[in-house]
């Protein structure tokens, strides 16, 4: 699925939930109005009351609803930090599944070596060091992460490495020709205030690429226990560290709020059982947030059901596509 600019060959198209009434919070405040019960206020988008049920997660019948007390909590802090013994696999998985999805967008967006860029939340790094390799002089490319431990390996590529936290309103990296970031924004609760502080660090015609997840497909899949896992993972994660599977898909509209031109977007949808990288993802996903998922009320025998599934070779699932939207700031005239 692709809108405006088409980045390269087509990537498998991936289908979103409409977005519950956070991502309408979202569009507001970068300014457009919106209504949390029927949407933007714009031609062919609008959210049905049958709708929102099915993309706000609502638990099913008789099963409880998730409460946490984790209100001040933050991806990171607990809940996937890089201290965590499997946190750089799981990381190093979801590089795999979408590095070549993300470099094969930058490259189609006219990514240059004479470029500066910023890569924020970078991880690992791969996608940095990847960068820093295309780049034609060391230090052109910057990697910043709130806990840069992976990271040290990107000094030999010739790569800047900072450890900050981006939501800081203290925090300013400088002017760059692209700014990247993925599966960032939907994990942050200020995330409108981050993006539009993004496009400030942005050079005259600079590029900003956001890449998220959308969530597709694991909350109808026909299979009752991962269904309800996944339905499950999500809520907790939203109610955790304030993390919204929906956001991206109101990306466009917020990039064009934002004044960016020759906005666009592409998806790239993995299968489970397909991607050996996305299944080594999710598996330490789901085993990471165990003991979250069982706290918050999803019943231990469903849980095992659902990993027990995920680990038979014929299994092929969804879980979410990763959603680039991109746009530039408008040139000096």
């Amino acid at each position: 699925m692709s809108t405006g600019h088409h980045p390269g060959s087509a990537d498998v198209e991936g289908a979103a939930h409409a977005a519950p009434s956070s991502s309408w919070d979202f569009l507001r405040r970068v300014g457009v109005r919106a209504d949390p019960l029927v949407g933007p206020s714009l031609p062919g988008l609008r959210l049905t009351a049958a709708a929102k049920e099915v993309a706000g997660g609502f638990p099913p019948e008789g099963e409880p609803a998730i409460t946490t007390t984790h209100e001040a909590e933050r991806y990171g802090d607990k809940l996937f930090a890089a201290s965590h013994s499997n946190e750089s696999d799981r990381l190093s998985g979801l590089a795999d599944a979408f590095d070549p999805a993300s470099r094969r967008n930058l490259l189609a967006l006219g990514l240059d070596a004479r470029w500066a860029c910023l890569d924020v939340g970078a991880g690992t790094g791969t996608l940095s060091g990847w960068l820093a390799s295309v780049a034609a002089s060391p230090g052109q490319v910057t990697a910043v992460d709130r806990d840069a431990r992976f990271l040290s390996h990107l000094a030999d590529r010739g790569a800047r490495v900072i450890e900050a936290d981006i939501t800081d309103p203290a925090f300013q990296p400088g002017r760059f020709d692209l700014v990247h970031a993925r599966f960032v924004l939907m994990h942050l609760r200020d995330r409108e205030e981050v993006l539009r502080r993004m496009v400030s660090w942005l050079r005259p015609g600079g590029l900003l690429v956001v890449s998220d997840a959308l969530a597709v497909g694991g909350e109808t899949s026909p299979h009752e226990a991962y269904r309800r896992t996944i339905t499950g993972y999500w809520r907790m994660i939203a109610e955790t560290i304030g993390s919204d599977r929906h956001c991206a898909a109101q990306y466009p509209q917020a990039f064009t709020a934002l004044g960016l031109r020759d906005v666009g977007m592409d998806t790239h949808l993995p299968v489970v059982g397909l991607d050996a990288g996305f299944d080594r993802f999710l598996a330490l996903t789901l085993e990471q947030a165990r003991d979250r998922m069982l706290a918050a009320g999803l019943p231990e025998a469903v849980l095992d059901e659902a990993v027990e599934h995920l680990a038979h070779p014929l299994t092929r699932e969804s879980f979410f596509a990763m959603a680039t939207c991109w746009g530039r700031t408008p040139t000096v005239s």
